[in-house]
């Protein structure tokens, strides 16, 4: 055994201090999310794709990818923490949806100030993935952080044609698909047809924005986000350079809901869709045959680029096009 030399350091106080490094102990953290989700989203892949590594090993596609990622509001994550992990997988699902993709997997990074406060984010994550057949792959996680965030991510294809805001044109029906069963969640804007529902209805419908742009039916569509219908609408307008008049009387609320907060609320499953004329028929047959959504044609797009809202022979704008609303305007 060879000795110490004197520039060598003490090992036991060098051992001591290592062992409290906090970036040694900070990786305990990570037993939560290991005690969470399944270690092996792609056994065929064998052990490399097992969650642990650095990155994720998915399986290879032949054809272009979507990525979508959300930060969680965090004020839902303060006072509805499950549904806020739920929601970080639905609302991305959502966006690769709205492009007629098919999601591959979840990643997720979250910052809790304990454990406790992590476990329903985490549980309402899992179950998400669980329902819509997704994979949790891998992520972040910190239980000694300041403050509870919560972002999510997802991965997915686009087997084509790609559904894309920028595709509305001037004669283009809008039509509002949206399942209307559920409810508000709490004293939220956010209306949950989701938590409770059949898992085979919802990875239906969630399939359905693929089938929809395969079959030709619809060209373009967006997600209904936060900025509900309205906010929405205007955000299509913005990016295809086109105006759109909203008929008020052709947007339905669930019975018992008020027009205002349906206009304005995040659908668990809401989708503002662009579609020629001549395909309004197939359309509805496709979506009747997902079942338990409602389909409306809610206007039609026009070459000035501005949202009206029209109600009992009378018309307010929202928003014209010469002022910004996200800056991503039409291409030139």
């Amino acid at each position: 055994m060879s000795r110490p030399g004197p520039q060598d350091p003490d090992l036991v106080e060098l051992a001591a201090r290592l062992r409290q490094l906090s970036g040694l102990t900070g990786k305990t953290d990570i037993q939560s999310p290991a005690a969470t989700f399944p270690h092996q989203p792609f056994p065929a892949l064998g052990p490399a794709a097992a969650l642990g590594d650095d990155a994720a090993l998915l399986p290879a596609v032949a054809t272009p990818l979507l990525l979508a990622s959300e930060g969680l509001d965090p004020a839902l994550v303060a006072a509805d923490p499950w549904f806020a992990g739920w929601c970080g997988v639905l609302v991305n699902l959502s966006d690769i949806a709205a492009m007629g993709g098919t999601p591959i997997a979840v990643v997720n990074s979250l910052w809790c100030r304990s454990a406790s406060r992590a476990e329903p984010i985490l549980a309402g994550l899992r179950r998400a993935s669980e329902v819509f057949g997704v994979p949790v792959v891998g992520g972040h996680t910190n239980l000694h952080s300041p403050y509870d965030a919560l972002a999510v991510a997802v991965l997915g294809t686009a087997a084509g044609p790609v559904l894309s805001a920028r595709a509305a044109r001037p004669g283009d029906h809008c039509h509002l698909l949206i399942d209307p069963n559920g409810g508000f969640r709490g004293d939220s804007l956010c209306w949950d047809a989701a938590t409770e529902a059949d898992p085979a209805r919802l990875r239906r419908q969630l399939a359905l924005m693929a089938a929809l742009a395969a079959d030709g039916s619809v060209h373009a569509a967006k997600d209904i986000s936060m900025g509900g219908l309205v906010g929405t609408a205007a955000m299509v307008c913005e990016a295809a350079g086109c105006g759109l008049t909203l008929d008020l009387g052709a947007i339905q609320p669930p019975a018992g809901v008020a027009l205002e907060p349906w206009l304005t609320c995040f659908p668990s499953f809401g989708f503002l869709l662009a579609a020629r004329p001549d395909q309004e028929g197939r359309l509805a047959e496709r979506v009747a045959a997902c079942g338990g959504l409602l389909l409306a044609r809610i206007g039609t797009f026009t070459a000035e680029r501005r949202l009206v809202l029209a109600a009992g022979g009378q018309q307010q704008e929202i928003w014209r096009g010469e002022a910004p609303l996200t800056g991503f305007g039409a291409l030139p």
